[in-house]
């Protein structure tokens, strides 16, 4: 991890999982992520599904944005019966990214996230610069538009 004009360089699995954490632990009114499905998984291993139940029992709003594949149904299931709002895009991979409350965001480009290890390398990019936060919720929002909410796909499997 080290320190650019405008936010910090991540270039760790660990190191990302830890950031993500401090966005959902941080955050009081919504997250919103975008991340290839095996990231869910991840996200289940190392508890940042628990941290997020915390925001949505103080009334916050979670939305993710995924592709739904068999072997992540159960996990999709599991985070929309918590209460999050999950859409679907099929065959989506590439970028990761989370935004908490709209002012600070962590974000990767190409993440392959099949095989990841805590001390795997990655790029991300953690920032609070909110002409960057509001570029990724503008992607996310547009997608948002775009995918088909995970309750219909799941009604499916």
């Amino acid at each position: 991890m080290f320190l650019m004009e405008g936010g910090t360089i991540i270039e760790s699995v660990k190191d990302a999982i830890a950031v993500a954490a401090i966005i959902i632990e941080s955050a009081e009114k919504e997250l919103a992520w975008l991340v290839p499905a095996p990231s869910l998984a991840i996200a289940a291993k190392y508890n940042l599904r628990e941290k997020s139940k915390v925001l949505m029992q103080n009334g916050g709003r979670i939305r993710g944005i995924t592709s739904i594949s068999s072997p992540y149904v159960d996990a999709v299931r599991k985070l929309v019966y918590a209460g999050e709002e999950v859409r679907n895009v099929q065959n989506y991979s590439g970028v990761f990214m989370l935004v908490g409350d709209k002012n600070q965001s962590i974000s990767s480009i190409n993440v392959t996230a099949e095989d990841l290890s805590l001390e795997d390398r990655i790029n991300a990019f953690w920032t609070d610069n909110p002409g960057y936060v509001e570029y990724l919720l503008s992607i996310f929002e547009n997608l948002w538009q775009e995918a088909t909410d995970a309750r219909n796909v799941l009604s499916e499997s």
